[in-house]
C-alpha cells in the first residue's frame, strides 16, 4: 500500500476511534440514543480545475444535467442524536461521472470517479439553544481520466484527508426541522475547503423523514501528481428512517 494510502488509512482509524470512546463513555453510553438512516441523492454541478499540475482541463457541469452523466453511485448519512448534549454523524458519498461533458475545445472526454467520507461529532454547549458545534475529518479519493483529443490520456488522481470545524443549527416547528450547517478545514493534505448545507426535513409519524436541501463543497488541493479546484453544488433529495425515536 503506498505511503500516502496508509497515512490516510491511519487517520482515519484514529478519528473513528476517538468518535467511539465518546460514543462509549459513561456519560454519552447513559442517554438515549436516536438513529436516522437515510440515502440521498445529491444532483452536484461541478465547476473548477481537475487534472495533473501543469496539465489541468476546466469542468463545468450544471447540476441540470448531473443525472444524465452519472455511470453509478451511492450516498447515505447515519445521523445519530443522544437526549443530552451530543450527536455524531456520518455521511458518505461514491460517485462515477461519464464522458460527454461541455468541455473547452481540444478536450473531449472527462471520467471523474470520486469517494467522499465524511466523519463528525457535535456538542450542545449549555446556553446554545438548538445550534451545535462540530468537529470532524472529511477524507476525499479522486480518480480522474482526461482524455484531450484522443491524442494524449491522462489518468492522474489523489487521496486526502482534512480536519473540520464548524456549527450545526436546528430548530423545530411541529414536524418540521430545518438545519442551517457550516464547515471550514484543510491546512494538513488540502490547502483550504469548507462547505455549507441549508434545508429542512419533515417527519412523518411513523418513523419515516424526507429531507430537502442545497449543499456546496469547495475544495482546492494540489500535490505532485495531482490538481483539483473545484466546487460543487446542487439540490439533495433524501428518504430516511429514524431508529429509537423519542
Amino acid at each position: 500500500m503506498p505511503v500516502r494510502q496508509q497515512k490516510d488509512l491511519r487517520s482515519v482509524t484514529l478519528v473513528v476511534t476517538a468518535m467511539l470512546m465518546i460514543v462509549v463513555s459513561p456519560t454519552v453510553k447513559a442517554a438515549q440514543w436516536s438513529y436516522d438512516v437515510a440515502p440521498y441523492l445529491w444532483t452536484a454541478g461541478i465547476d473548477g480545475e481537475i487534472g495533473a499540475p501543469g496539465m489541468t482541463t476546466s469542468v463545468d457541469v450544471d447540476f441540470d444535467d448531473y443525472i444524465g452523466l452519472v455511470d453509478a453511485g451511492i450516498a447515505f448519512v447515519i445521523d445519530a442524536r443522544s437526549d443530552g448534549k451530543w450527536s455524531w454523524q456520518t455521511d458518505l458519498m461514491w460517485m462515477k461521472l461519464s464522458e460527454g461533458m461541455e468541455l473547452p475545445p481540444g478536450t473531449l472526454d472527462l471520467e471523474v470517479e470520486q469517494l467522499l467520507l465524511e466523519a463528525m461529532v457535535g456538542y450542545r454547549p449549555d446556553g446554545w439553544g438548538t445550534t451545535d458545534m462540530v468537529v470532524g475529518v472529511r477524507y476525499t479519493d479522486m480518480d480522474t481520466d482526461i482524455d484531450f483529443a484522443g491524442m494524449l490520456d491522462v489518468q492522474v488522481g489523489d487521496s486526502f484527508i482534512d480536519p473540520f470545524i464548524g456549527f450545526r443549527w436546528r430548530p423545530r416547528y411541529k414536524n418540521w426541522e430545518y438545519f442551517v450547517e457550516a464547515d471550514i478545514g484543510g491546512g494538513i493534505d488540502a490547502d483550504f475547503m469548507w462547505g455549507a448545507i441549508f434545508g429542512a426535513k419533515y417527519d412523518f409519524d411513523n418513523a419515516w423523514n424526507v429531507k430537502f436541501a442545497y449543499r456546496l463543497l469547495d475544495i482546492d488541493f494540489e500535490s505532485d501528481q495531482f490538481v483539483m479546484d473545484t466546487r460543487f453544488e446542487g439540490l439533495l433529495l433524501g428518504v430516511g428512517y429514524e431508529f429509537g425515536r423519542r
